[in-house]
């Protein structure tokens, strides 16, 4: 019994180790080309077959779909009527419906060679790379946020998509667009022993394309692991169409590639450079590389558009402040202004403000007169200002009121031992002077030109101020006292400003709370920046202490949003400090008030125009920002003694970043050389950069006539596009689970003829959209065909199917008259329905919604939010990549009803489409077949005519256009 038992064991633990070896076996010897299966295996050179008696084709995918078709004995349909065939091939090429005027041309031309005129002025309109473009970025997984926590906004990712719709409208041979996006920065071979050439800023702007995965914060070696393997994958199924990113951590279950495949494949990656984030992005995985804006007329465009921004944030600014004065006037609420308080046990506490709005980070000047017992208030030569009190009344307090002083500060609030206490003043102070009388008309007037010359006009003359009575004086332009010595430079740190008059010194021994010089050219005098800054002097001698009457003059910028203290004088108990006050707690009220929908005392347009002004500051920093010549790019490593050099390659084990397996170098997919040997790397003869070739490298082997896979995948995409179905039905996986190409010689065909046209793209659309299997009807009644192929594999029939989500909305704006044809550019955002911008945020919206024409471009500018899609979009299937996406799924929700009859959009063109109804035509009957043909592409019947004539009234325009807009028809296909 027991010697059965160990020989069972044994035989076990044998077939373990049989099965073990033959696995091992498969992965490292892989299959050779007579072993390989499709895909794998070369393209055949098809010819398309004959045709059988009675049967006509337009081109060889007629002959190779026929030959299917006969088989089975299905037949194609009849060719679609003329007019639903335009509509077809204007959405297909450009994703916009034909105008009335075009439709008619088209139909009305008798010429033969109408239909294939039409297809080259649709594939030669601008309009083709806007549309195709939107379909190459579901692949790239392209955004305008990086996602994850606090989804930080990638200002220069738009520059890429506007590269795609750029190469696909100059019909860029496939090959090169390839290599562009993989190894942009290694188009060059260096020869000899110069420095490396500059990558051109339009390669610079195609490598986006390796940057664009969702990434959170950086986490080290895990991150660029993660970041190297996306590429991998990303790369695999995007150009090859394969899932090689299965085997990162196990052997595929499916397909012939190991996982030491994938890690050879990510070696090409290896030696990749990413600039360190800019300050303060830590949320970034990588900064951006510089890149000139390249394209014809586009620098006089951006310069144009950042003097535009500058301006408009200008006009804002002055713009804001009268609205929030005129909101505050209606709610009884003071507005912000230059400030004194008084306050301790023996004087009480009196806060009085004046109501001249200085928070706005300017430079103003104020004067504070104290005579007989009341203060006055100056500012920037206007006054009298009007006051208000926070608390007590006007007192007029002076210095000689303060029981003891002891310490003079600048820059925050302080307790009686001189420590600051917090409510600091942000922004900048230019002068603080004392005057031991109240400065009378002329003086004042003296002063104001002073401060105008000095830091307004930056006049060469600069004036004195009245030097009668001036008791104290802290200057910008002289920090040290001393005139001899020369201005420090811009940025530099203030240990101590001395009063020129007494030689006080206020210091500051902490360099944290130091304040900095701010100089930011030599025409205007110097100024000191606060920033919870804070200079204090000890002294019990200052001369204007024993005064009960005077003046303070300050010079001064804000930038703070709540109070803040200024110049303080104070003693053990009491304290006298002037003060900005910005008015936080009414300011707060406001703010509640507008956020409150229900408060009848503001209406929508108020406070969306609150809300926008309050924000053009911060995003107008965004839109800058996007603007400078940048690029989300990348470079190889220089290598030493630069920067890294090659690093060493191995098996992630379970593709776990911290345990390493085998080494390996950087080589091709067996499954489809048929060997596992490195690939041949061309190096620099001088070894200076031994770092550069890999990815060009790889994108060579990519975009060769010879790979099997690269032209097969893209021309089985373009097929997907066209027809709703690839011949193989899963575009980015050609491997076993595809199921195979239901047209394999087809498929060969057009791979051969599409490297024949030099990669053309355009010379592929046209092929398809000639064929007599496109240009067949979509509603065809064929039982038998339908029991044979209830699928349409064999494309019998035209599939209809629905428009996508961008097409939708670019279609309801092109029949309304208000899509903006303007093409490239920045990143547009509409508005949302119930301020979701607001609701789905990380700290601050990054939406900046916009009712100027500008957010009225094609959809493919609209701003793609990781964190955020656009809810009618979102609604029509159209999601922001998190992942490279092959195919858009098509659903029917009511929802989608919903949008199309509720939603604003629909509702608010509809009133524009009706308008242009109105305008076409008086006649009611004229009205509703213009309207038919704007919206739906075709003449009503005239059942239709007599069921549309009650809504063709002036009255029922709207209606009539929200009815166009709600059809099937619109939003499908045929």
């Amino acid at each position: 019994m027991m010697n059965r038992l160990i020989t069972k064991y044994l035989s076990l633990i044998l077939t373990h180790i049989v099965v073990g070896f033959v696995a091992t076996n498969a992965a490292t010897n892989p299959p050779t080309q007579t072993q390989r299966a499709w895909p794998f295996t070369e393209r055949t050179t098809p010819s398309p077959p004959p045709l059988q008696a009675n049967e006509t084709a337009l081109n060889g995918i007629d002959h190779f779909v026929l030959e299917k078709l006969n088989a089975a004995n299905i037949t194609l349909a009849p060719e679609t009527d003329r007019g639903k065939l335009a509509r077809r091939l204007y959405f297909d090429l450009i994703g916009l419906p034909p105008t009335p005027a075009e439709l008619d041309s088209y139909i009305d031309n008798t010429d033969p060679k109408a239909y294939e005129t039409l297809v080259n002025t649709l594939l030669d309109d601008p309009r083709h790379g806007e549309r195709w473009a939107r379909l190459w970025l579901d692949l790239a997984r392209y955004a305008d946020t990086a996602g994850y926590e606090g989804d930080p906004d990638l200002p220069y990712a738009w520059r890429y998509r506007d590269y795609v719709i750029e190469s696909l409208n100059q019909d860029k041979p496939y090959d090169v667009f390839i290599k562009e996006q993989i190894a942009g920065d290694e188009f060059q071979e260096i020869m000899g022993a110069g420095d490396l050439p500059q990558t051109p800023a339009e390669k610079a702007v195609a490598l986006t394309f390796l940057r664009l995965a969702p990434f959170t914060e950086p986490r080290g070696d895990e991150t660029r692991h993660e970041m190297l393997s996306e590429m991998t994958s990303t790369v695999s199924s995007v150009f090859l169409g394969l899932t090689v990113g299965c085997a990162q951590c196990h052997d595929h279950k499916y397909d012939p590639i190991p996982t030491k495949d994938f890690y050879r494949m990510k070696a090409f990656f290896s030696t990749v450079w990413l600039k360190r984030p800019e300050q303060g992005d830590i949320f970034q995985i990588g900064a951006p590389l510089p890149a000139q804006h390249y394209r014809k007329g586009e620098p006089e465009r951006i310069k144009a558009m950042k003097a535009e921004r500058q301006e408009a944030l200008t006009a804002s600014k002055d713009e804001f402040e009268k609205l929030k004065s005129q909101f505050k006037d209606r709610l009884g609420l003071p507005n912000a202004g230059f400030g004194i308080q008084s306050s301790g046990s023996t004087i009480g506490n009196h806060y009085l403000f004046e109501t001249s709005p200085v928070a706005d980070e300017k430079l103003h000047h104020s004067i504070l007169n104290s005579a007989n017992g009341e203060w006055q208030f100056f500012t920037d030569n206007e006054g009298p200002s009007e006051t208000k009190p926070l608390s007590g009344q006007n007192t007029g307090h002076w210095f000689a009121s303060i029981d003891s002083p002891t310490y003079i500060g600048l820059g925050q609030q302080t307790n009686p031992d001189a420590a600051a206490t917090g409510n600091a003043h942000e922004g900048r102070i230019a002068e603080v002077l004392v005057y031991d009388h109240p400065l009378d008309k002329a003086e004042r007037q003296l002063i104001s030109a002073c401060s105008d010359a000095k830091y307004r006009l930056g006049s060469s003359s600069i004036l004195e101020p009245p030097s009668d009575g001036l008791t104290f004086w802290l200057d910008a332009s002289d920090p040290d006292a001393d005139p001899k010595t020369p201005i420090p430079d811009s940025n530099q740190p203030l240990s101590a400003w001395i009063d020129k008059i007494n030689g006080i010194a206020l210091t500051q021994s902490e360099s944290k709370r130091q304040p900095r010089i701010h100089r930011p050219n030599t025409l205007n005098a110097p100024t000191v920046r606060f920033d919870d800054s804070l200079l204090i002097a000890k002294t019990k001698s200052a001369p204007f202490y024993r005064h009960t009457s005077g003046a303070i003059v300050m010079i001064y910028g804000v930038e703070h949003r709540d109070e803040g203290y200024g110049f303080s004088v104070g003693g053990k108990e009491d304290y006298l400090t002037t003060v900005i006050y910005p008015n936080k707690a009414d300011n707060a009220n406001l703010n509640s008030i507008l956020e409150d929908k229900n408060n009848p005392i503001f209406t929508k347009e108020e406070r969306r125009q609150y809300d926008y002004l309050s924000n053009r500051e911060r995003f107008t920093k965004q839109h800058l920002k996007r603007l400078e010549p940048m690029a989300m790019s990348l470079r190889h490593s220089y290598g030493p003694p630069f920067e890294p050099g090659v690093p060493v390659s191995r098996v992630m084990l379970r593709g776990e970043h911290d345990n390493p397996g085998e080494v390996v170098v950087a080589g091709f997919p067996s499954a489809i050389t048929g060997h596992d040997q490195p690939a041949p790397i061309r190096l620099d003869p001088f070894k200076r950069w031994p770092t550069r070739s890999r990815r060009m490298t790889l994108a060579d082997w990519i975009a060769s006539p010879e790979n099997p896979l690269t032209a097969r995948v893209i021309v089985n995409r373009l097929w997907h596009w066209h027809f709703g179905r690839g011949i193989v039905r899963t575009p980015s996986d050609f491997g076993k689970l595809s199921g195979g190409p239901s047209h394999p010689a087809l498929l060969d065909w057009l791979a051969n003829k599409f490297i024949e046209e030099k990669w053309s793209l355009k010379a592929i659309h046209r092929l398809i959209v000639n064929s007599k299997t496109y240009r067949q009807a979509a509603h065809v009644q064929s039982a038998e065909a339908t029991q044979i192929d209830p699928d349409n594999t064999l494309l019998w029939h035209f599939n209809p199917r629905r428009l996508e989500a961008e097409a939708i909305r670019d279609s309801v704006l092109s029949v309304s008259g208000r899509l903006n044809p303007e093409i490239f550019g920045p990143p547009i955002f509409p508005e949302l329905p119930g301020g979701i911008e607001e609701q789905v945020k990380y700290n601050n919206s990054k939406w900046d919604t916009d009712h100027t024409a500008v957010s009225r471009k094609r959809s493919i500018y609209v701003y793609q939010q990781r964190t955020l899609s656009m809810p009618f979009l979102q609604t029509f299937d159209s999601l922001v990549c998190e992942d490279t996406r092959p195919m858009r799924r098509t659903s029917t929700t009511p929802l989608q009803a919903l949008a199309m009859f509720n939603g604003k959009l629909i509702n608010q063109e509809a009133d524009h489409f009706a308008e242009r109804i109105s305008a076409h035509s008086t006649n009611p009957t004229e009205r509703v077949k213009w309207a038919f043909l704007a919206g739906l592409g075709r003449h009503p019947s005239p059942d239709e005519v007599e069921d549309m004539l009650p809504f063709a009234t002036d009255q029922n325009l709207n209606r009539l256009a929200r009815i166009i807009f709600n059809t099937n028809e619109f939003v499908y296909v045929d």
